[in-house]
This record gives C-alpha cells, structure tokens and sequence, in this order.
C-alpha cells in the first residue's frame, strides 16, 4: 500500500481549476489500493466544502496545517488547539500592529476581529464579526489567519509573529499567514496516519507527498517530496521533483 498526501491550494486546485485528469486519477489511485490524503492550511469547514463541491474522493484529510485530522466519513480524530491565553496574546499582537481583520477558528465557526483602523468587511466568509474585547469568551481556538497585502509583506508577518512569539508557529502562504500551536504541521499529521494505518496491520510500501508553499516545507524535506512547478524558487530547491499537476505523480507511481 502506497499513501499519497497532497496540498490542495495550487497542488490539486491550481489558479481556481481541478484539472480534468486528477479526480480520475485519485480514483484509479484508491481502487488500487492505495491511500489518498489531502494535507492543507485550509480550516476544516474550507476543505470540506472543497471536498464537496468538486467530488474529490479521500481517505484522510489533514486540515489546519496538521491540527485536524479527519477519515473519511468526516470524524475528528485528531484535534490540537492554541491555549487560550496564548490565542488572544497573538490575536491582540495582530490587532495593534498590522491593519484590517484577524480571523480564526474553533471547533464549529470561523470568526472575524473588526479591523483597528478601518471598517472593511472580510474578504472570506466568516460566521459573525466581534470585537477585540469579545474574544476572551472564544475557547479551543485551532489556527489563526491573517490576510497580508502581498507576498513580501505575508513573510514580514509571519517573520514577525515566530520571532515574538515561541509557542506558536506561522507559516507565510502567498497572502495569508496561517498560524497554529508550535510543532504541529503537516509532517505531524503525516505521522499520525501513518500509525493509524500500522496498527491496521497494513503494510507501508511508499509515502509520497506534493506541495507549493511554506506550509509544506517539512513534509517534503521529510518525504523527499514534489513540488509544483510553479512554487517560488526557495520551495523548488527543496527537490528535483517536479509536477504540473498530481495526475503526473499518481500515474508514475502506480
């Protein structure tokens, strides 16, 4: 048995497109017998509309930069948070220093801190807006995010909240940090499956994984993994791997 765990943003779902041949493809994968895991920053409520929408068969899905792990039928069966008090420490740190909405999310809603110094309206769908007061009512916050100009600037964020903050870890994503409690990425997620599927008495023959962005730099250091083609120049040299899309990957492995 092969697992193949897959970033879905510009891994699976590249400039808003799932190309034709990849839902054939990870069926032909699972008939086969092998494992496919979607390992992503999206929140859980994200990645299962994803899911949903474009049909997508998996076994496992990895959300939340490896705090959720979910089967098949959509049952938790991971779930690391952010401690309380550390959540709204970083969630004030957002607020006072970078402009517009710092939004997170819990075990059943994505909510949104109203903006400091502006009042535009979140450009994701959010359940409600609060003030910064009201966060302290919030418990068993999973990840934050906070929405950046442009990449350079995502990079100054993130670069910003691992330096002032040790028991946290953000990941710089194109516009988007994502931030999640310390040691928990995708690799661990990985790891949890993996011990799922040996105390199956199922057998491992290969692991491979693909992805784009920061958030999977230690899943394809770890796994000597695949890289998108177009990921920036720093997540090319992890590897001499490369894809257009993961259809490539699957038929090679097969």
């Amino acid at each position: 048995m092969k697992l193949f765990f897959s970033d879905y943003d510009m891994t699976i779902y590249i400039n808003e497109v799932i190309d034709d041949g990849v839902l054939p493809a990870i069926k032909k994968w699972r008939d086969s017998g092998n494992l496919f895991i979607i390992a992503t920053g999206r929140n859980i409520f994200s990645i299962l509309d994803a899911v949903e929408k474009h049909n997508i068969e998996f076994d496992y899905i990895i959300a939340n930069n490896g705090s959720i792990v979910l089967n098949n039928k959509k049952e938790i069966l991971l779930k690391k948070i952010i401690e309380d008090n550390i959540a709204y420490d970083v969630i004030n740190f957002l607020y006072n220093n970078y402009n517009d909405h710092v939004e997170f999310v819990n075990n059943s809603e994505i909510i949104a801190v109203k903006a400091k110094n502006n009042d535009s309206e979140p450009l994701h769908d959010v359940d409600r807006i609060i003030n910064i007061d009201e966060i302290y009512s919030i418990k068993n916050i999973i990840q934050i995010n906070k929405l950046s100009s442009d990449v350079g600037r995502t990079i100054s964020i993130a670069d910003d909240i691992n330096k002032h903050f040790n028991t946290v870890v953000a990941y710089a994503n194109i516009r988007y940090i994502d931030i999640v409690p310390k040691g928990i990425n995708k690799t661990t997620g990985i790891k949890y499956i993996e011990d799922i599927v040996k105390k199956e008495n199922k057998n491992i023959d290969r692991i491979l994984v693909a992805g784009d962005s920061n958030n999977d730099i230690e899943m394809i250091r770890e796994y000597d993994g695949y890289v998108q083609v177009n990921a920036k120049e720093d997540i090319k040299k992890l590897s001499n791997k490369y894809f257009n899309t993961i259809t490539e990957i699957i038929n090679k492995n097969l």
